[in-house]
Protein backbone atom coordinates (compact mmCIF):
# COMPACT_ATOMS: atom_id res chain seq x y z
CA UNK A 1 0.00 0.00 0.00
CA UNK A 2 2.59 2.49 0.82
CA UNK A 3 4.47 1.76 -2.61
CA UNK A 4 0.81 2.11 -4.61
CA UNK A 5 0.40 5.60 -2.11
CA UNK A 6 4.00 6.90 -3.41
CA UNK A 7 3.53 6.44 -7.28
CA UNK A 8 0.10 7.95 -7.19
CA UNK A 9 1.04 11.14 -9.14
CA UNK A 10 1.73 10.91 -12.57
CA UNK A 11 4.97 12.73 -12.02
CA UNK A 12 5.95 10.05 -9.77
CA UNK A 13 5.02 7.02 -12.12
CA UNK A 14 6.25 8.56 -14.87
CA UNK A 15 9.78 8.77 -13.06
CA UNK A 16 9.32 5.26 -11.58
CA UNK A 17 8.91 3.56 -14.90
CA UNK A 18 11.73 5.33 -16.49
CA UNK A 19 13.49 4.16 -13.49
CA UNK A 20 12.93 0.78 -13.79
CA UNK A 21 13.16 0.40 -17.90
CA UNK A 22 16.78 2.34 -17.37
CA UNK A 23 17.80 0.59 -14.37
CA UNK A 24 16.69 -2.88 -15.57
CA UNK A 25 18.59 -2.52 -19.24
CA UNK A 26 21.74 -1.62 -17.31
CA UNK A 27 21.28 -4.66 -14.78
CA UNK A 28 20.70 -7.12 -17.70
CA UNK A 29 23.52 -5.77 -19.87
CA UNK A 30 25.88 -5.80 -17.10
CA UNK A 31 23.86 -9.37 -16.07
CA UNK A 32 24.48 -10.99 -19.24
CA UNK A 33 28.30 -9.52 -20.10
CA UNK A 34 29.41 -10.59 -16.29
CA UNK A 35 27.78 -14.29 -16.79
CA UNK A 36 29.13 -15.06 -20.60
CA UNK A 37 32.47 -13.76 -19.22
CA UNK A 38 32.33 -15.73 -15.82
CA UNK A 39 31.09 -18.96 -17.76
CA UNK A 40 34.21 -18.31 -20.31
CA UNK A 41 36.64 -18.31 -18.07
CA UNK A 42 35.26 -21.04 -15.90
CA UNK A 43 34.97 -23.42 -19.09
CA UNK A 44 38.71 -23.10 -19.56
CA UNK A 45 39.17 -24.68 -16.34
CA UNK A 46 36.24 -27.03 -16.28
CA UNK A 47 36.69 -30.87 -15.63
CA UNK A 48 34.04 -31.82 -17.81
CA UNK A 49 30.33 -29.99 -19.81
CA UNK A 50 28.40 -31.01 -17.05
CA UNK A 51 30.40 -28.89 -14.70
CA UNK A 52 30.06 -26.13 -17.38
CA UNK A 53 26.84 -26.25 -17.66
CA UNK A 54 25.65 -26.03 -13.78
CA UNK A 55 27.84 -23.42 -13.14
CA UNK A 56 26.56 -21.36 -16.10
CA UNK A 57 22.93 -22.36 -14.32
CA UNK A 58 23.88 -21.56 -10.90
CA UNK A 59 25.34 -18.06 -11.90
CA UNK A 60 22.43 -17.50 -14.09
CA UNK A 61 19.93 -17.69 -10.76
CA UNK A 62 22.98 -15.78 -8.57
CA UNK A 63 22.65 -12.83 -11.08
CA UNK A 64 19.12 -12.84 -10.97
CA UNK A 65 18.52 -12.44 -8.21
CA UNK A 66 21.10 -9.90 -7.46
CA UNK A 67 19.74 -7.71 -10.21
CA UNK A 68 16.44 -8.04 -8.96
CA UNK A 69 16.98 -6.70 -5.50
CA UNK A 70 19.40 -4.01 -6.98
CA UNK A 71 16.33 -2.88 -9.48
CA UNK A 72 14.03 -2.69 -5.71
CA UNK A 73 16.47 -1.35 -3.99
CA UNK A 74 17.50 1.28 -6.76
CA UNK A 75 13.27 2.13 -7.37
CA UNK A 76 12.71 2.55 -3.25
CA UNK A 77 15.81 4.59 -3.51
CA UNK A 78 14.48 6.42 -6.60
CA UNK A 79 11.46 6.80 -4.99
CA UNK A 80 12.69 8.71 -2.02
CA UNK A 81 14.51 10.99 -4.20
CA UNK A 82 11.74 11.91 -6.85
CA UNK A 83 9.55 12.86 -4.04
CA UNK A 84 11.80 14.91 -2.67
CA UNK A 85 12.22 17.03 -6.12
CA UNK A 86 8.74 16.54 -7.95
CA UNK A 87 6.74 17.29 -4.42
CA UNK A 88 7.28 21.39 -4.93
CA UNK A 89 6.15 20.61 -8.82
CA UNK A 90 3.19 18.89 -7.72
CA UNK A 91 2.37 21.15 -5.54
CA UNK A 92 2.36 23.93 -8.12
CA UNK A 93 0.24 21.55 -10.40
CA UNK A 94 -2.20 21.50 -7.76
CA UNK A 95 -2.64 25.18 -6.84
CA UNK A 96 -2.45 26.48 -10.82
CA UNK A 97 -5.86 24.62 -11.00
CA UNK A 98 -7.31 27.11 -8.47
CA UNK A 99 -5.76 30.07 -9.07
CA UNK A 100 -8.74 32.74 -8.84
CA UNK A 101 -9.36 30.89 -5.10
CA UNK A 102 -5.95 30.76 -4.16
CA UNK A 103 -4.56 33.59 -1.65
CA UNK A 104 -1.22 35.86 -2.59
CA UNK A 105 2.16 33.92 -3.13
CA UNK A 106 0.79 30.82 -2.51
CA UNK A 107 3.75 28.71 -4.29
CA UNK A 108 6.92 27.66 -2.59
CA UNK A 109 9.85 29.94 -2.89
CA UNK A 110 12.47 28.78 -0.60
CA UNK A 111 13.50 26.22 -3.16
CA UNK A 112 16.88 28.03 -5.09
CA UNK A 113 17.28 25.99 -8.13
CA UNK A 114 14.71 26.24 -11.89
CA UNK A 115 11.46 24.84 -9.11
CA UNK A 116 12.32 28.26 -6.82
CA UNK A 117 12.44 30.58 -9.84
CA UNK A 118 9.01 29.11 -11.91
CA UNK A 119 7.47 29.39 -8.12
CA UNK A 120 8.42 32.67 -7.81
CA UNK A 121 7.07 33.54 -11.29
CA UNK A 122 4.29 31.75 -10.27
CA UNK A 123 3.50 33.85 -7.58
CA UNK A 124 3.95 37.21 -9.23
CA UNK A 125 1.12 35.80 -11.98
CA UNK A 126 -1.16 34.95 -9.20
CA UNK A 127 -0.66 37.85 -7.23
CA UNK A 128 -1.40 39.86 -10.45
CA UNK A 129 -4.74 37.85 -11.33
CA UNK A 130 -5.57 38.42 -7.56
CA UNK A 131 -4.94 42.38 -7.79
CA UNK A 132 -7.10 42.60 -10.90
CA UNK A 133 -9.92 40.31 -9.89
CA UNK A 134 -10.26 42.50 -6.62
CA UNK A 135 -9.93 45.59 -9.25
CA UNK A 136 -12.86 44.26 -11.61
CA UNK A 137 -15.10 43.38 -8.36
CA UNK A 138 -14.35 47.27 -7.32
CA UNK A 139 -14.96 48.81 -10.62
CA UNK A 140 -17.93 46.99 -11.13
CA UNK A 141 -19.88 48.35 -7.46
CA UNK A 142 -18.21 51.93 -8.68
CA UNK A 143 -19.56 51.63 -11.99
CA UNK A 144 -22.94 50.75 -10.48
CA UNK A 145 -22.25 53.66 -8.23
CA UNK A 146 -21.86 55.99 -11.09
CA UNK A 147 -25.18 54.88 -13.01
CA UNK A 148 -27.33 54.74 -10.17
CA UNK A 149 -27.11 58.30 -8.99
CA UNK A 150 -27.78 59.96 -12.39
CA UNK A 151 -30.67 57.26 -13.21
CA UNK A 152 -32.48 57.25 -9.87
CA UNK A 153 -32.18 61.08 -10.37
CA UNK A 154 -33.95 61.05 -13.54
CA UNK A 155 -36.22 58.35 -12.87
CA UNK A 156 -37.36 60.46 -9.63
CA UNK A 157 -38.27 63.66 -11.78
CA UNK A 158 -39.61 61.84 -14.48
CA UNK A 159 -42.24 60.39 -12.28
CA UNK A 160 -42.82 63.24 -10.78
CA UNK A 161 -43.31 65.56 -13.94
CA UNK A 162 -45.96 62.41 -14.66
CA UNK A 163 -47.96 62.41 -11.35
CA UNK A 164 -47.76 66.24 -11.33
CA UNK A 165 -45.59 66.65 -8.73
CA UNK A 166 -42.96 68.89 -10.58
CA UNK A 167 -43.89 71.25 -13.01
CA UNK A 168 -42.46 71.52 -15.98
CA UNK A 169 -40.15 74.84 -16.10
CA UNK A 170 -36.83 75.96 -16.73
CA UNK A 171 -35.41 74.60 -13.42
CA UNK A 172 -36.31 71.06 -13.52
CA UNK A 173 -35.11 71.18 -17.40
CA UNK A 174 -32.05 71.71 -15.72
CA UNK A 175 -31.68 69.47 -13.95
CA UNK A 176 -32.75 66.41 -16.00
CA UNK A 177 -29.95 68.24 -18.58
CA UNK A 178 -27.50 68.03 -16.57
CA UNK A 179 -27.87 64.52 -15.22
CA UNK A 180 -28.33 63.21 -19.39
CA UNK A 181 -24.98 64.51 -19.19
CA UNK A 182 -23.16 63.11 -16.50
CA UNK A 183 -24.14 59.90 -18.17
CA UNK A 184 -23.05 60.76 -21.69
CA UNK A 185 -19.62 62.32 -20.28
CA UNK A 186 -19.31 58.92 -18.52
CA UNK A 187 -19.87 56.86 -21.43
CA UNK A 188 -17.80 58.92 -23.44
CA UNK A 189 -14.92 58.17 -20.76
CA UNK A 190 -15.29 54.40 -20.73
CA UNK A 191 -15.64 54.76 -24.84
CA UNK A 192 -12.22 56.42 -24.82
CA UNK A 193 -10.22 54.00 -22.04
CA UNK A 194 -11.79 50.96 -24.17
CA UNK A 195 -10.76 52.49 -27.27
CA UNK A 196 -7.09 53.19 -25.89
CA UNK A 197 -6.84 49.32 -24.47
CA UNK A 198 -8.12 47.94 -27.27
CA UNK A 199 -5.56 49.32 -29.74
CA UNK A 200 -8.53 51.19 -32.03
CA UNK A 201 -6.83 54.64 -31.33
CA UNK A 202 -4.12 55.12 -33.71
CA UNK A 203 -0.85 56.86 -32.54
CA UNK A 204 -0.10 59.46 -35.25
CA UNK A 205 3.30 60.45 -34.86
CA UNK A 206 5.42 63.16 -36.36
CA UNK A 207 8.09 65.49 -35.10
CA UNK A 208 7.03 68.48 -32.29
CA UNK A 209 8.79 70.57 -30.23
CA UNK A 210 7.95 69.84 -26.66
CA UNK A 211 7.90 73.63 -25.13
CA UNK A 212 4.98 74.42 -27.18
CA UNK A 213 3.13 70.96 -26.82
CA UNK A 214 2.72 71.53 -23.26
CA UNK A 215 1.76 74.47 -22.91
CA UNK A 216 -0.85 74.61 -25.61
CA UNK A 217 -2.24 71.51 -23.42
CA UNK A 218 -1.63 73.59 -19.93
CA UNK A 219 -3.54 76.29 -21.65
CA UNK A 220 -7.67 75.67 -20.95
CA UNK A 221 -6.92 75.58 -17.61
CA UNK A 222 -5.72 78.83 -17.69
CA UNK A 223 -8.93 80.38 -16.50
CA UNK A 224 -9.86 77.54 -13.80
CA UNK A 225 -6.72 78.31 -12.33
CA UNK A 226 -6.80 82.59 -12.37
CA UNK A 227 -10.24 81.67 -10.40
CA UNK A 228 -8.23 79.81 -7.99
CA UNK A 229 -5.39 81.86 -7.98
CA UNK A 230 -3.06 79.55 -8.77
CA UNK A 231 0.85 80.24 -9.73
CA UNK A 232 1.84 78.25 -12.89
CA UNK A 233 5.26 77.94 -12.73
CA UNK A 234 6.64 76.28 -16.06
CA UNK A 235 10.20 74.27 -16.57
CA UNK A 236 10.67 73.05 -19.66
CA UNK A 237 13.84 72.00 -21.69
CA UNK A 238 13.25 72.09 -25.54
CA UNK A 239 13.20 68.93 -27.40
CA UNK A 240 12.46 67.43 -30.28
CA UNK A 241 9.92 64.69 -29.83
CA UNK A 242 8.99 62.20 -32.77
CA UNK A 243 5.41 62.05 -30.72
CA UNK A 244 1.51 62.16 -30.98
CA UNK A 245 0.48 65.49 -30.43
CA UNK A 246 -3.29 64.98 -29.54
CA UNK A 247 -2.12 61.82 -27.04
CA UNK A 248 0.40 64.06 -25.25
CA UNK A 249 -2.03 66.36 -25.40
CA UNK A 250 -4.66 64.17 -23.51
CA UNK A 251 -2.68 62.77 -21.31
CA UNK A 252 -1.22 66.72 -19.80
CA UNK A 253 -4.84 67.43 -19.89
CA UNK A 254 -6.01 64.11 -17.33
CA UNK A 255 -2.96 64.96 -15.31
CA UNK A 256 -4.06 68.77 -15.08
CA UNK A 257 -7.44 67.99 -14.51
CA UNK A 258 -6.57 65.91 -11.47
CA UNK A 259 -3.79 68.08 -10.29
CA UNK A 260 -6.06 71.23 -10.04
CA UNK A 261 -9.33 69.66 -8.78
CA UNK A 262 -7.31 68.36 -5.43
CA UNK A 263 -4.88 71.33 -5.65
CA UNK A 264 -4.96 73.59 -2.24
CA UNK A 265 -1.27 75.22 -2.89
CA UNK A 266 -0.75 78.42 -4.91
CA UNK A 267 1.40 76.65 -7.38
CA UNK A 268 1.90 74.28 -9.69
CA UNK A 269 5.18 73.43 -11.47
CA UNK A 270 5.48 71.66 -15.18
CA UNK A 271 8.56 70.46 -16.03
CA UNK A 272 10.14 68.48 -18.96
CA UNK A 273 13.68 67.86 -19.53
CA UNK A 274 15.58 64.90 -21.48
CA UNK A 275 17.18 61.97 -19.31
CA UNK A 276 18.97 59.48 -21.25
CA UNK A 277 16.51 57.88 -24.41
CA UNK A 278 13.56 59.65 -22.94
CA UNK A 279 11.73 62.66 -22.01
CA UNK A 280 10.55 63.22 -18.43
CA UNK A 281 7.76 65.33 -18.13
CA UNK A 282 6.22 66.36 -14.29
CA UNK A 283 3.58 68.36 -13.13
CA UNK A 284 3.97 69.14 -9.11
CA UNK A 285 1.41 70.91 -6.70
CA UNK A 286 0.68 71.03 -3.12
CA UNK A 287 -2.56 68.52 -3.08
CA UNK A 288 -4.95 67.34 -0.69
CA UNK A 289 -3.36 63.95 1.69
CA UNK A 290 -3.49 60.66 -0.28
CA UNK A 291 -2.46 57.82 2.08
CA UNK A 292 0.16 55.55 1.41
CA UNK A 293 -1.72 52.33 0.54
CA UNK A 294 -3.80 54.29 -2.01
CA UNK A 295 -0.93 55.62 -4.26
CA UNK A 296 -0.12 52.57 -5.87
CA UNK A 297 -3.91 52.67 -6.91
CA UNK A 298 -4.09 55.84 -8.60
CA UNK A 299 -4.35 54.70 -12.06
CA UNK A 300 -6.57 51.47 -11.88
CA UNK A 301 -9.97 52.17 -13.60
CA UNK A 302 -13.12 54.59 -11.44
CA UNK A 303 -10.21 54.50 -8.25
CA UNK A 304 -10.94 57.84 -6.38
CA UNK A 305 -9.03 58.52 -2.64
CA UNK A 306 -12.13 60.19 -1.72
CA UNK A 307 -14.81 57.02 -0.99
CA UNK A 308 -17.96 58.71 -0.98
CA UNK A 309 -17.34 59.34 -4.69
CA UNK A 310 -18.95 63.24 -4.18
CA UNK A 311 -19.68 64.59 -7.56
CA UNK A 312 -18.13 67.81 -6.21
CA UNK A 313 -15.08 66.94 -5.19
CA UNK A 314 -13.83 64.72 -8.15
CA UNK A 315 -14.85 63.46 -11.42
CA UNK A 316 -15.35 59.44 -12.35
CA UNK A 317 -11.79 58.38 -11.69
CA UNK A 318 -11.07 56.93 -15.42
CA UNK A 319 -8.61 60.21 -16.14
CA UNK A 320 -5.26 58.87 -14.98
CA UNK A 321 -6.68 55.18 -16.30
CA UNK A 322 -6.71 56.69 -19.64
CA UNK A 323 -3.19 58.89 -19.37
CA UNK A 324 -1.36 55.45 -18.31
CA UNK A 325 -3.02 53.72 -21.24
CA UNK A 326 -2.03 56.67 -23.68
CA UNK A 327 1.58 56.59 -22.41
CA UNK A 328 2.16 53.34 -22.18
CA UNK A 329 0.97 53.23 -26.03
CA UNK A 330 3.59 55.81 -26.88
CA UNK A 331 6.23 53.54 -25.16
CA UNK A 332 6.92 54.91 -21.92
CA UNK A 333 6.29 54.74 -18.19
CA UNK A 334 4.02 56.85 -16.12
CA UNK A 335 3.61 57.03 -12.10
CA UNK A 336 3.55 59.17 -8.68
CA UNK A 337 5.07 60.32 -5.89
CA UNK A 338 4.56 62.21 -2.71
CA UNK A 339 6.95 63.86 -0.51
CA UNK A 340 5.75 65.99 2.73
CA UNK A 341 2.11 66.58 0.62
CA UNK A 342 3.69 68.08 -2.53
CA UNK A 343 2.35 65.93 -5.24
CA UNK A 344 4.53 64.78 -8.92
CA UNK A 345 3.07 63.06 -11.66
CA UNK A 346 5.45 61.85 -14.10
CA UNK A 347 5.58 59.87 -17.12
CA UNK A 348 7.92 59.51 -20.25
CA UNK A 349 8.12 59.67 -23.68
CA UNK A 350 11.11 57.74 -25.38
CA UNK A 351 13.18 60.07 -27.65
CA UNK A 352 13.85 58.76 -31.45
CA UNK A 353 17.01 60.49 -33.30
CA UNK A 354 15.68 62.08 -36.08
CA UNK A 355 16.16 60.33 -39.25
CA UNK A 356 15.64 56.86 -37.70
Amino acid sequence: MWLINQIREKMIRKWVALNIGVTGLVIGIIGFSVKELACRKFNEYASSSLHAQQFRKSIGEDLFDAGLLTLILAILIHLFFAKKILNPLNQLSHTTKELDKTKDSPFPTHLKDEIGQIANKLNEITNQVSHLHKQKNQMMVDLGHELRTPLTTLTGYLEGLEEGVFVPNEQVYSILKKECFQLTHLVNKIQELHQWESGRKNIDRYWIESGKALQSSIEPFQTEMNKRDIERVIQVESATLYCDSNALHTVVSHIFDNVVRYNIGKKVIVKGKSYRDNYVISISNQGMPIPKEAEKQLFDHFFRVENSRNRETGGFGLGLSIAKEIVHQLGGEIGFYSRSGFHTFWFTIPIEKEGH
